[in-house]
């Protein structure tokens, strides 16, 4: 079964252990497996604050806008597969639209 990553302090990590298994909400069968155990929230919290913050608060509101909205094209291109994990969570098309163009 496939198991989740984390994609934290700029590198994707596995939880340690088998995780929790995450069941298809429609049908019950289950999908992949997910944790966070072994994981170093304290690293986490000071990678956020000594790299992604600096970073942040020097963009403004627009900057950051347009960084957003630059990566909406890969988003868009990965739709159809992020809609299929939305449905079998238990959300609907409808639930989980949202405009990622603008």
């Amino acid at each position: 079964m496939k198991k989740l990553g984390n994609y934290t302090c700029g590198k994707w990590i596995e939880g340690e252990g088998d995780g929790q298994i995450l069941f298809d909400a429609v049908t019950g069968s289950p999908l992949c497996q997910a944790g966070s155990a072994g994981l170093d929230f304290g690293e986490m919290l000071r990678y956020a604050r000594q790299t992604g913050n600096p970073v942040l608060r020097k963009m403004s509101f627009h900057e950051r806008g347009r960084m957003l909205k630059a990566r909406a094209p890969n988003l868009q291109k990965h739709a159809a597969k992020f809609y299929q994990i939305s449905y079998q969570t238990g959300a609907t098309r409808a639930d989980s639209w949202i405009d990622i163009e603008g």
